[in-house]
């Protein structure tokens, strides 16, 4: 699978890189795509250094296409359907007025589902667009370096998989407490006056 994908990535000859960039973009359309396999897959293909640098133009674009398209359409849409109470509890309880707790959401979650749901904030886009670029770096960079020395074959991937599943069982035992943390943030973050919504 792994050599298919990066004989089908390369065969775009000088176009390789847009359609490797075009993969961040789709995962801004169809959120639930993870972008550190986009990003482990463009280390397959180009190298731990190109990956980064291309993967960066395409986190970029990723994450704005997603808080545009949250702030344009998502956020009416949103608060047309739920009544004001709801709305602010929701925000209370995410802790989208601060892009403290958003980092560690962006940080943990690293799916364009989060920054999507941070367009939906009153905070500026700016700052989120800022946050999610700090946020996923490490990913960017660890993915693309796993893609080069890791999945250089289907047993490496395999493997890789094998090895998640007690990852992913960790992060769900745990779960609640990053939970109530991220709640503990929100609390304070209700203190501060909120940012100008931003369009």
């Amino acid at each position: 699978m792994i050599e298919g994908l990066t004989t089908l990535m390369t065969s775009q000859g000088w176009l390789a890189p847009a359609w490797y960039v075009a993969g961040f973009l789709l995962a801004a359309l169809v959120p639930v795509i993870p972008t550190p396999l986009i990003a482990a897959l463009g280390g397959t293909t180009f190298g731990t250094t190109a990956a980064i640098l291309y993967g960066l133009v395409g986190l970029a674009l990723g994450a704005a296409l997603a808080l545009t398209i949250a702030r344009q359409l998502g956020r009416r849409v949103m608060r047309r359907l739920l009544p004001e109470r709801v709305w602010r509890e929701w925000e209370a309880l995410l802790g989208i007025r601060s892009y403290a707790v958003w980092f560690v959401v962006f940080l943990v979650l690293n799916l364009d589902i989060a920054v999507m749901a941070a367009g939906l904030s009153s905070l500026s886009a700016r700052g989120l667009w800022l946050t999610a670029m700090a946020a996923r770096l490490p990913w960017l960079i660890g993915a693309a370096w796993a893609g080069e020395t890791l999945l250089v074959n289907d047993a490496a991937l395999i493997l890789a998989i094998l090895v998640l599943i007690p990852v992913m069982w960790g992060v769900q035992k745990v779960r609640p407490a990053v939970r109530r943390y991220l709640q503990n943030l929100a609390g304070i973050a209700e203190t501060e006056k909120p940012d100008e919504p931003t369009s």
